[in-house]
């Protein structure tokens, strides 16, 4: 996990791809890599697509046009798509329904490096809002192999946006949906004394790792596994 000061999402996408492309000359020799039979390439520009766009290409659902959680559940409902069996959609927000089809239709035929950007508001309490777009926010993740391989965004540093995006996310809890955040005072009172504009990721190594390694799973490449009770 990194933070860069004065950076924004789009710097922070372009750096990624160099150190990723940099990562896989160094370790692999080349830009295409074989894993668990299937060729992945790395060369050329990496797609970006917005999260939208990549739920309506794959299921013709454009999640834009349901701004409440029972009329997307509703559409989803009506075109078939299921969940796995531990997902309670009759808690889930209208932003955590949105994760969970864009991972059950988009994300597993995501083989070559994808950026999916420009989430949702309502899925992204602690990102900026987009300048073009204040619907949603400057986000983005990596996807590689169907795996979400990091995910990041510009901070949202503005104290008065921060405060009503955790009321909106604890009216969401209370409501049942445990993916929603809780409100954090002691985030909103640092932010107040002042944050500079900063963006940065979280990564998922070991799922890096399995990639480079062609481990075929992450069990083999956890550094520190959690060892069963004597």
């Amino acid at each position: 996990e990194y933070y860069c000061a004065y950076w924004n999402y789009e710097d922070n996408m372009n750096f990624t791809e160099k150190l990723f492309k940099h990562l896989l000359h160094t370790v692999n020799g080349g830009l295409e890599l074989a894993y668990a039979g299937t060729t992945i390439s790395f060369e050329g520009a990496w797609p970006r697509i917005s999260l939208r766009e990549a739920i309506a290409r794959d299921c013709r659902i454009d999640v834009d046009q349901f701004d409440t959680r029972e009329a997307l559940l509703a559409e989803i409902n009506r075109q078939g798509i299921s969940f796995e069996d531990d997902v309670d959609v009759d808690k889930a927000g209208r932003a955590t329904l949105i994760d969970l089809l864009y991972k059950k239709v988009s994300r597993p035929k995501m083989i070559d490096p994808v950026f999916v950007m420009h989430h949702p508001i309502d899925m992204s309490p602690l990102a900026r809002k987009n300048d073009n777009d204040p619907s949603v926010v400057d986000r983005f993740q990596l996807v590689i192999n169907g795996w979400e391989m990091l995910n990041a965004y510009s901070e949202l540093v503005d104290p008065v946006d921060q405060a009503q995006r955790f009321k909106e996310q604890a009216a969401a809890r209370a409501h049942g949906d445990e993916d929603a955040m809780e409100v954090d005072y002691d985030f909103l009172k640092c932010m107040e004394y002042g944050m500079p504009p900063i963006s940065g990721w979280g990564m998922g190594i070991d799922r890096v790792v399995a990639l480079l390694t062609n481990a075929q799973t992450l069990r083999d490449v956890v550094l520190f596994p959690l060892l069963r009770p004597e």
